[in-house]
C-alpha cells in the first residue's frame, strides 16, 4: 500500500504536469471509484483548474480554483499515470481530460480500494476525505505525538497504523521507524519512557524523509506519476527481512502477525524490556 513517502512522491511527479491546467471531462468506468457519486465527480471537476497540489498522510489532495478541492486515495494499488494517450494496462478507471488537449490523467486501481472525491468547499472536505485522519506524520511536533501516544495500552505498531491517531504511517514505516528507535513493536506506550517517545518521533521522521528522498519504496508495483520505481526498499532494516540478519547486531529478524498485520522486527535490538 502506497503510504505517505509513496503518495508525496506521487505529488512532485504531478504537480508540473497538473497545477495551472483546467479539466475539461472526467471518464469513470468503475462507479465506486468517484465520491460522492460519478456525476458529482464529473460535473464537480469540469471547468475547474487546478491551483496547487497538496497532501495529507496518504491523501492527496488538489484545491481547485472556485474554493472546491479534489481529492485521491490510492488505496492498496493506486497508480496515476500521466500521459498523452491510453496506457496499454488493465484496471484504469478513471480517465481525467484537460481543455489544453495535452496528457490525461489515468487512474489505475487493480484492488480497488482507492477513490477519487470532489469536494465543494474546504468544509467538505474536513467533514468528509479528511475526518478520518489525525495530524501528517510529517508536521507533528514530537509534543503532539507524545500526548496522542501516552497512556494508551495497545501496543505501539498497532497505534501508529492507527491513520486517527498519525496520518501516513503504514506497516513499511511503521516497522522501520520502530526498529531506529529500538522500541519493540509490541510496547504499550504506557510503559515506555519520555525520552523513548522523542526518540520514536525523530526515527519516524528520519525514516519518511529518507525514502522520499530514495522515491519511496517499491516492494509491489508502486511508480510515480512518470512510471519510476522507488529504491527505498533497498535500505529496509526489517521489513520483508524474516530470518536475515538484523544490520546492527546480527540476530534473525523476526515476523510476527499483529492485527493481521506482518510485524518485522530485531528481537534483541528491540526487546520489550529495552529502555
Amino acid at each position: 500500500m502506497p503510504e505517505l513517502p509513496e503518495v508525496e512522491c506521487v505529488r512532485r511527479s504531478l504537480e508540473p504536469h497538473l497545477v495551472g491546467r483546467t479539466i475539461a471531462r472526467t471518464r469513470v468506468s468503475l462507479p465506486k471509484l468517484a465520491r460522492p457519486h460519478p456525476k458529482a465527480l464529473r460535473q464537480g471537476l469540469a471547468g475547474r483548474t487546478i491551483t496547487d497540489t497538496q497532501r495529507h498522510g496518504k491523501l492527496l489532495i488538489l484545491p481547485l480554483s472556485d474554493g472546491a478541492f479534489w481529492t485521491i486515495h490510492l488505496g492498496m494499488t493506486g497508480q496515476l499515470i500521466c500521459a498523452p494517450r491510453r496506457p496499454q494496462a488493465k484496471h484504469i478507471h478513471i480517465t481525467i481530460s484537460f481543455q489544453d488537449h495535452g496528457p490525461r490523467l489515468y487512474f489505475r486501481d487493480l484492488r480497488q480500494f482507492g477513490f477519487m472525491a470532489f469536494c465543494p468547499d474546504r468544509h467538505s472536505l474536513q467533514t468528509g476525505p479528511l475526518a478520518s485522519f489525525g495530524p501528517d506524520a510529517l508536521k507533528i511536533s514530537p509534543q503532539e505525538l507524545a500526548q496522542r501516544l501516552a497512556h494508551r495500552r495497545a501496543p505501539i505498531k498497532t497505534l501508529l497504523l492507527d491513520q486517527h491517531i498519525l496520518a501516513g504511517v503504514g506497516n513499511i514505516y511503521a516497522d522501520e521507524a520502530l526498529f531506529r528507535a529500538r522500541i519493540s513493536p509490541l510496547a504499550r506506550p504506557i510503559d515506555l519512557h519520555p525520552q523513548q517517545l522523542l526518540q520514536l518521533h525523530h526515527a519516524i521522521q528520519q525514516t519518511l524523509h529518507e525514502a522520499i528522498t530514495r522515491g519511496g519504496s517499491s516492494v509491489r508495483n508502486f511508480v510515480d506519476a512518470r512510471g519510476r520505481a522507488g529504491t527505498f526498499q533497498h535500505q529496509h532494516n526489517v521489513y520483508r527481512r524474516t530470518g536475515q540478519p538484523c544490520p546492527r547486531c546480527h540476530t534473525p529478524i523476526s515476523r510476527i502477525t499483529l492485527g493481521g498485520r506482518s510485524t518485522h522486527f530485531c528481537p534483541h535490538c528491540q526487546a520489550a524490556d529495552r529502555g
